[in-house]
C-alpha cells in the first residue's frame, strides 16, 4: 500500500447547478481510483463475512449431523480461510477509509486556500472569517466522511444482494423477508434522514455566525474597550452560542432517534425471520444445520445494514456541508488558459463607468470629491469587480483575460491590506527573488529602513543604506508589533518590490505624518518614474508629485495639481 501522499491538484470544476451533486461529484471523479479499490477491498471484507454462515452451516449437517469427520475437517479449513481473507481484507479496507478521508481533507483545504487567493479582498462579500473556519473545519469533515463511507456503502449494498442470494437457497421466504424488510426498513427512516438534514442545516448556520462573532471581538478587542461595548459583545456571543448549543442539542436527539432506529428495525427484521426459520426447521422444510446458517445470515447481515445506515448519514451531513462550499467556489482558480487576446502592454487603463483613464508611463492622481464609489472605482480598475461594466485595458475589458495574466500586468494596493506574520525578508520579497539591495530600496521609497534597525538619523538620506539593517525582523500576526503608519509603510515596500507593470496605490500614505507623506511622494515619484501608476488620494503632497490627476465631481475634470487647485470644488475635496 502507498505511503499517503497529500494530492497536488485539488480537482476539476464544481460543474452542477445542484451543490451537493457538484460537491460530492467533484470529489468523486478526483478520487475515483481510490474509491473503486475502497469498494473491492470493502466488498471482500463483508462478502466474505457473508459466507462464514454458509460454510458453519456446512461443518453442521455434512460433519456434524452426518458423522462425516472428513466432510467436518474441510468446511471448517474453508471456514478459517474465509475469516483469514476477511481478517486481511477487513485490515486493508479501513486504510483506505482513512486514506480517502486524509485525501479528501486535503482536496477541501486545498481547494478552499485557492479560492481565497483567487477571490482576494472580494472574499468578504462572500463569507466572513468565521464562516471560513466553518468551512475548513465543520465541513471539511463531513466531506471526508461522506468520502470515507462511500467504499463501505457501496460494498454493503453488494454485500446485501449477496447475502440475498445465499438466502435463495435456503427459501424464497427468507429472500422476501429481507427484501422487502430492509428497503421498508430504510423508508421507515426518510424522515429521519431528512430532519437531520435540515437541523444539520441550522447548526451549520449557528456555528458560522458564532463564529463569526468571536472573531470579530478579538480581532476589534483592543478597540471595544477603548469605547466600552465588551458587554454588548459578550451578549451578543452568549446569546449565538446559546442558539448554536440548542440547535446541536437537536441535532443530537435526531441523532440518537436515528441510532435507536438503526438498531431496533434490523433487530425487529431478525426476530421475525428467526421465527420464521423456527417455524420451517420444525416442519422440516430446513434442516437444523440450515437453521444455524440463518441465524449467522442475518447477524451477519446487519454489519452491512449498519453500514448503509452510517453511509446514508454521512452523506446528509455532506449535503448540507455542499451549499456553502460550492457557493465559495464560484470562482475556483482553473489551471490557466490561453487567452483569446495578448495583454496590450503600454496601453491605458480606462474604467468606463466612471471615465477615469490612467495613461501609460505616468503617474497619474485619482480624487473623488466626496469619496463615495472609491472602493467600487479601485475594484474595477484592480480587476476585481464582479458587477457592471469591466475597466479595459487598451480596448479588451479585463474580465477577458484570466486572473493570472491580470495579476502578472496589474496589481491593486489597497488600503486595508494585511501584513503577515514572520520575517520581514519573507513577508516584502513573496517570491523569494529578490536581493537585499532590492529590498532596501524599496524600503527606502517608502521611509521604512528605520523599521529594519537603520539609524533614524539617516531617514532623511536620499542614499540607499546598504548595511546597518536587519531584514530579520519578525512581524508579529498581521504586523499587530508594528504601529498603523509602520505597517502602511512596509505593505507599500511590498507593493513596490512586485514592481508591476500597473500599481495602483489607494491612499499609500493616510497613516503617516506630514513629513513622512512628502519624503514617501518624493521618492515614489522617482521610483515608478517611467512606469504606470495611479494613486487614489486627498493628499496635496501626493497629488504633487503625479503627472496628471483626474478629479471625479459631476464630470472627471484632468489636469496637473496646481491647474486644478483654481477650482473650488477642487480645492475643498484636497483640503480635507
Amino acid at each position: 500500500m502507498a505511503r499517503f501522499s497529500p494530492p497536488r491538484d485539488p480537482g476539476g470544476p464544481l460543474a452542477h447547478s445542484k451543490p451537493a451533486v457538484a460537491v460530492i461529484g467533484w470529489l468523486f471523479r478526483s478520487q475515483w481510483r481510490m474509491l473503486a479499490m475502497s469498494t473491492l477491498v470493502s466488498f471482500a471484507f463483508l462478502g466474505c463475512q457473508q459466507f462464514v454462515p454458509f460454510m458453519v452451516g456446512r461443518a453442521v449437517d455434512a460433519g456434524l449431523v452426518a458423522g462425516d469427520r472428513t466432510a467436518l475437517y474441510w468446511w471448517s479449513a474453508a471456514l478459517m480461510a474465509c475469516i483469514g481473507i476477511a481478517t486481511a481484507t477487513g485490515v486493508a479496507s479501513f486504510y483506505y477509509m482513512m486514506y480517502t478521508a486524509m485525501d479528501t481533507d486535503f482536496r477541501v483545504q486545498r481547494r478552499l486556500v485557492d479560492t481565497v487567493v483567487a477571490v482576494g479582498s472580494r472574499i468578504r462579500s462572500r463569507a466572513d472569517a468565521g464562516e471560513l473556519v466553518a468551512i475548513s473545519a465543520a465541513d471539511a469533515h463531513a466531506l471526508s466522511s461522506v468520502s470515507m463511507m462511500f467504499g463501505r456503502l457501496a460494498s454493503a449494498l453488494l454485500a446485501f444482494i449477496l447475502a440475498l442470494a445465499i438466502l435463495a437457497t435456503l427459501s424464497w421466504w427468507f429472500v422476501l423477508a429481507a427484501g422487502v424488510g430492509v428497503p421498508a426498513m430504510f423508508m421507515l427512516l426518510r424522515p429521519l434522514f431528512l430532519r437531520l438534514e435540515a437541523r444539520g442545516r441550522d447548526l451549520r448556520a449557528r456555528i458560522g455566525e458564532q463564529t463569526g462573532i468571536g472573531t470579530d471581538a478579538v480581532a476589534g478587542l483592543r478597540v471595544l474597550r477603548g469605547i466600552g461595548g465588551e458587554a454588548h459583545f459578550i451578549g451578543r456571543y452568549k446569546a449565538a452560542s446559546q442558539a448554536s448549543r440548542r440547535a446541536g442539542v437537536r441535532v443530537r436527539r435526531t441523532a440518537a432517534g436515528l441510532e435507536f432506529a438503526r438498531l431496533a428495525l434490523p433487530g425487529t427484521l431478525l426476530v421475525l425471520v428467526l421465527w420464521m426459520g423456527a417455524e420451517m426447521t420444525l416442519n422440516g422444510t430446513i434442516t437444523a444445520g440450515e437453521f444455524v446458517a440463518l441465524f449467522g445470515y442475518l447477524v451477519a447481515l446487519t454489519r452491512p445494514l449498519g453500514y448503509t445506515i452510517q453511509g446514508v448519514d454521512a452523506l446528509t451531513r455532506a449535503i448540507v456541508a455542499s451549499g456553502r462550499f460550492q457557493r465559495l467556489q464560484d470562482e475556483h482558480p482553473e489551471p490557466e488558459t490561453q487567452n483569446e487576446f495578448p495583454w496590450p502592454a503600454g496601453e491605458a487603463l480606462h474604467d468606463p463607468a466612471s471615465g477615469v483613464t490612467i495613461e501609460p508611463g505616468l503617474i497619474t492622481g485619482i480624487v473623488t470629491g466626496d469619496g463615495k464609489g472609491a472602493t467600487e472605482l479601485l475594484d474595477r480598475l484592480g480587476g476585481y469587480s464582479e458587477t457592471g461594466e469591466p475597466a479595459r485595458i487598451g480596448s479588451i475589458p479585463l474580465d477577458a483575460f484570466d486572473t493570472a495574466t491580470v495579476r502578472r500586468h496589474l496589481h491593486l494596493l489597497e488600503a486595508r491590506a494585511q501584513l503577515f506574520s514572520g520575517p520581514l525578508r519573507d513577508q516584502l520579497d513573496v517570491d523569494g527573488a529578490r536581493s537585499d539591495a532590492d529590498i532596501m530600496r524599496a524600503l527606502h521609497t517608502a521611509s521604512a529602513v528605520d523599521i529594519v534597525g537603520v539609524d533614524p538619523s539617516l531617514i532623511e538620506s536620499e542614499d540607499v543604506p546598504t548595511g546597518g539593517y536587519d531584514l530579520d525582523t519578525v512581524a508579529g500576526e498581521r504586523g499587530r508589533n508594528f504601529s498603523g503608519g509602520e505597517r502602511q509603510r512596509l505593505i507599500l515596500a511590498r507593493a513596490l518590490l512586485v514592481d508591476p507593470e500597473i500599481l495602483i496605490l489607494d491612499d499609500p500614505a493616510s497613516a503617516c505624518d506630514a513629513q513622512t507623506e512628502a519624503r514617501i511622494a518624493d521618492r515614489l515619484a522617482r521610483h515608478r518614474r517611467g512606469r504606470t501608476t495611479a494613486i487614489l488620494t486627498n493628499a496635496p503632497q501626493l497629488l504633487a508629485i503625479c503627472d496628471r490627476v483626474q478629479f471625479l465631481g459631476d464630470t472627471v475634470t484632468s489636469g496637473t495639481h496646481a491647474e486644478l487647485l483654481h477650482r473650488a470644488e477642487y480645492r475643498e475635496a484636497v483640503a480635507r
